[in-house]
């Protein structure tokens, strides 16, 4: 009686839950610590992303379901369960990370969402290769500020050269200056600026949203 009592109550289920999301929080934060620790640079942040920060990119996204869509640098996958949870569909998903602890966690964790362990500087080869061709929306927490300015150009031109024409890049940083090199988005008609400020994100984030224009006639 016990049990069916404890199956069928609404508040256990959603206490357990509830327990449950908490516990995978924790250890992916461990995991991330540890990572952080190991290469800073590439990383970015000692922490993940806050679901706060999460849910607002995918506000600012506004990600159509019926297309593909390819999110860089996913780390743990906080910003992927906020796209899932907005409805958009797994197979749509393309995640490339270039650390292969947190791609194996990624595919671990997110059954029928394609995770590729590369280098996002391949992007355009990436994308030929997975026959997606020009991408329209793409979701990124790439640590650009933390590149070195050589690799932030490569990686830049990588990802405003696969974005398709009238296609959107949601881009997080921590700090109120482009992520995108200026000359890297004025080569590949990148027009952008930040497009909100998230408080509760550890440490606080500001949200760029960039759009490639079609080029002039």
């Amino acid at each position: 009686m016990m049990r069916n009592k404890v199956v069928s109550g609404g508040r256990g289920t959603a206490c357990t839950g509830q327990s449950l999301r908490t516990l995978v929080s924790i250890m992916e934060s461990r995991l991330f610590f540890k990572r952080f620790l190991s290469l800073p640079g590439q990383v970015g942040s000692f922490v993940p992303s806050s679901r706060r920060l999460a849910r607002a990119m995918v506000a600012e996204m506004r990600p159509d379901p019926g297309l593909p869509l390819v999110e860089l640098g996913p780390g743990t996958g906080v910003f992927t369960r906020a796209l899932l949870d907005a409805g958009m569909p797994a197979e749509r998903l393309l995640l490339i990370e270039l650390d292969a602890t947190f791609a194996a966690h990624l595919r671990a964790t997110l059954p029928g969402v394609r995770v590729i362990e590369a280098d996002v500087a391949k992007l355009p080869r990436i994308a030929a290769e997975q026959g997606l061709g020009p991408v329209g929306q793409m979701l990124s927490g790439l640590p650009f500020r933390s590149m070195p300015p050589r690799v932030r150009r490569r990686v830049g031109a990588a990802v405003a050269q696969s974005l398709a024409d009238g296609g959107r890049l949601v881009q997080f940083s921590y700090f109120p200056i482009p992520p995108l090199p200026p000359e890297v988005a004025q080569e590949h008609r990148m027009a952008g600026g930040v497009s909100r400020f998230v408080a509760a994100n550890m440490p606080p984030a500001f949200i760029w949203r960039y759009e490639k224009k079609n080029p002039s006639p």
